[in-house]
């Protein structure tokens, strides 16, 4: 934060922080509109967990979902009112006991994990970004070099993981426990939805692994997914993709945009599959479990796990330019209410900042030291 007032001294205790209270974006209920809290306590981290002051944090379609109660039988919030939010980027101000690889000063982004957090039996979440400061498992936050831009990172963690993740599996694994992709040189990928958080990175990282990349997306994002990795992009609006890639065979199908939600939709991405393809779906979890093996392809739902492992692959790559994080526009964090409400675009993710309280105002974070 701008004014930060946080005593950032060595060793290992929890550090002082002269405001013992932070502000925070919480929702009630279901279906209820955020609402922001100014006097929460300041949480304490745990054995392993390390406290992060947000400087930014990113917004995704998922979170728009997980409010509305989309996800209520799989990801059940347990308690009310809870603060939305996965992704994160920012500074470590404290360590709880048994941290062992992070310092007091690092500048980081991490995944708060929405099976990690949304979980019984968490010492941490639900969730928790939308807050000017959040508790994570060391394990799940990683680095951040001061050549990065905070703000250019903090879209990465979520989308990327669950693009990674369903690519190459790293650290994850399906929804039934299964391992995921294993794309390399010469595999041919179908990303549906590229323009998606998810769907952009998931272009860039199969191209540089070598792989030959198709996508569906809006005709004015062709030249772009083109240029990021794409061999091929069909605009869904005004061509049956279906059709036009029939007699195609595909290594890996990765459905961004929750397409194949039916019985005949499972049977039509089949025929686009090769003999022992996979078909990965990240939000028709249960159409994807329920299809499970097809016509020799497998089908599967992913739900990424936050790891630091992976989250510092992907943050090496964008460290070296082999990766870039399509962001929609930097927010306020006093609009964070309204902006997962009605600013959740279709493209990229929405960034909220803690400094600024209009756009107009010079982001302090945009550049090395605490940034």
């Amino acid at each position: 934060m701008c004014d930060a007032t946080e005593d950032v001294g060595a060793g290992n205790a929890m550090h002082r922080i002269r405001n013992a209270n932070m502000k925070a974006w919480q929702c009630s209920g279901y279906g209820k509109k955020l609402t922001l809290a100014t006097d929460l306590p300041v949480p304490a981290p745990g054995i392993g967990e390390v406290l992060v002051s947000i400087h930014y944090a990113a917004l995704d379609p998922l979170d728009v979902n997980l409010l509305a109660g989309t996800y209520e039988d799989r990801f059940q919030i347990d308690t009310f009112p809870f603060v939305p939010g996965f992704d994160v980027a920012g500074q470590v101000v404290a360590l709880g006991p048994e941290c062992l690889r992070l310092s007091v000063g690092d500048r980081v982004a991490l995944c708060l994990g929405v099976k990690e957090s949304c979980s019984k039996g968490t010492t941490f979440g639900p969730a928790g970004a939308l807050a000017e400061y959040c508790v994570c498992p060391e394990e799940q936050v990683s680095k951040v070099p001061d050549t990065l831009l905070l703000s250019a990172v903090a879209g990465l963690p979520l989308a990327g993981l669950t693009a990674y993740q369903a690519l190459f599996t790293g650290k994850g694994a399906s929804s039934t426990g299964g391992s995921l992709g294993d794309v390399k040189e010469g595999s041919n990928v179908l990303v549906l939805g590229g323009d998606r958080g998810t769907g952009h990175l998931a272009v860039q990282m199969a191209k540089h692994k070598g792989a030959n990349v198709v996508t569906t997306a809006p005709l004015e994002k062709v030249h772009w997914l083109e240029r990021i990795g794409a061999s091929q992009v069909l605009d869904y609006k005004k061509e049956d993709w279906l059709v036009n890639l029939k007699g195609r065979e595909f290594d890996i199908i990765l459905d961004c945009v929750g397409w194949a939600a039916t019985p005949d939709e499972v049977d039509s991405a089949s025929q686009l599959l090769c003999a022992g393809g996979l078909f990965v779906g990240t939000s028709n979890f249960s159409a994807m479990e329920a299809a499970g093996s097809k016509g020799g392809c497998q089908f599967k739902a992913l739900v990424p796990r936050a790891d630091s492992e992976d989250l510092d692959v992907l943050i090496d790559w964008l460290a070296s330019g082999r990766l870039e994080v399509m962001n929609d526009k930097v927010w306020p964090f006093s609009e964070a209410g309204e902006v997962i409400q009605t600013n959740i675009a279709r493209c990229g993710k929405a960034i909220i900042c803690q400094c600024a309280a209009s756009v107009a105002v010079p982001c302090q974070h945009a550049a090395g030291g605490g940034a």
